[in-house]
């Protein structure tokens, strides 16, 4: 284990594909399988970035893959469930999801390009977004096998919180940024 937190963050990319396989099997044990593979998959995100703090072994190959391995996580299990769940307000959430993450991974190429780099890194309020977000695609998770009253409202209403904290997010790293316009 040379370098553990590229493992880990590595390790995103597998927990994306079992997470988004399972999603399509409804038996109660699978569904939790599903939930647990998820939030792993969402630990790991804060563990490799630990680790590699720890030890010494940021790398800016770490720091180029981890965001990558980020999105495509939330992606595929986010695209897998608007197909396997059939609910319109998860396929607007997910698509709101993923245009604002590209659009600041966009931006933040744009700052990297005119050396503003440092200026767009991952604020207190996207970190807040993330956690947010990766508990509200554990509860739609499980959704299924959860049978309270208004469970679904209260996972849609999970989401609807992390993604408008995202979008102001997204705000205030273009109004950052505005500025470097010519």
């Amino acid at each position: 284990m040379r370098n553990l937190p590229t493992l880990i963050t590595i390790s995103r990319l597998f927990f994306a594909v079992g997470v988004s396989f399972l999603i399509f099997f409804s038996s109660t044990t699978i569904v939790i399988i599903c939930t647990v593979l998820f939030i792993l998959g969402s630990l790991s995100d804060a563990l490799d970035g630990a680790f590699a703090r720890k030890q010494s072994k940021e790398s800016k190959f770490g720091a180029f893959l981890d965001p990558i391995a980020d999105k495509i996580f939330v992606f595929i299990v986010l695209i897998s469930l608007v197909y396997n769940r059939d609910s319109l307000l998860l396929f607007i959430i997910t698509i709101s999801i993923i245009s604002r993450e590209i659009i600041v991974m966009s931006l933040r190429e744009w700052m990297a390009t005119i050396g503003r780099d440092k200026m767009l890194e991952v604020s207190s309020l996207g970190k807040l977004k993330t956690i947010i977000q990766m508990a509200g695609i554990s509860l739609f998770i499980t959704s299924p096998i959860i049978k309270i009253n208004y469970f679904y409202e209260f996972t849609m209403t999970i989401l609807i919180i992390g993604t408008i904290i995202g979008f102001y997010s997204a705000f205030r790293y273009i109004k950052q940024s505005i500025i470097y316009i010519k």
